[in-house]
């Protein structure tokens, strides 16, 4: 490993402190849609009750269904992770957990709003074939 300069010290603290600002950022602005998806999840339950009647519901929304409580401290305790990364002593590790909640975030995002919209796509396309009562 080279060692830095005493000059370049400072420049490398505050560069890795800025890139774990900007990947706080970036986990931040990622987790509300994560926390407003686990809010909603009730009323989506609601949604699919009432329009798939007793038709089962795909393994994945089943899941999100049952673990939105779980969703929902994993949508605030990964942009809190983030937070205190930022002032981390840590230079390398810290950018690399930092990555990792990024694509955490993501993921649980991605998987999240798939689990959710699969049903309604189901209650669309069954809208839509159906024939119209004129």
């Amino acid at each position: 490993m080279i060692k830095p300069s005493p000059e370049t010290e400072p420049q490398a603290i505050a560069a890795a402190r800025a890139v774990r600002f900007g990947f706080a950022a970036v986990v931040l602005g990622m987790s509300y849609p994560n926390v407003q998806c686990a809010l909603a999840i009730p009323r989506f339950a609601q949604i699919y009750q009432d329009m798939l009647g007793a038709r089962p519901l795909p393994v994945a929304t089943t899941w999100i269904l049952q673990f939105q409580p779980f969703l929902l401290g994993l949508g605030i305790l990964i942009p809190l992770a983030a937070i205190i990364l930022i002032f981390a002593g840590g230079r390398t590790r810290s950018i690399y957990i930092s990555g990792g909640l990024i694509l955490t975030v993501f993921f649980q995002l991605f998987f999240t709003w798939h689990a959710l919209s699969v049903p309604l796509f189901d209650i669309v396309i069954a809208m839509v074939g159906a024939p119209r009562a004129d």
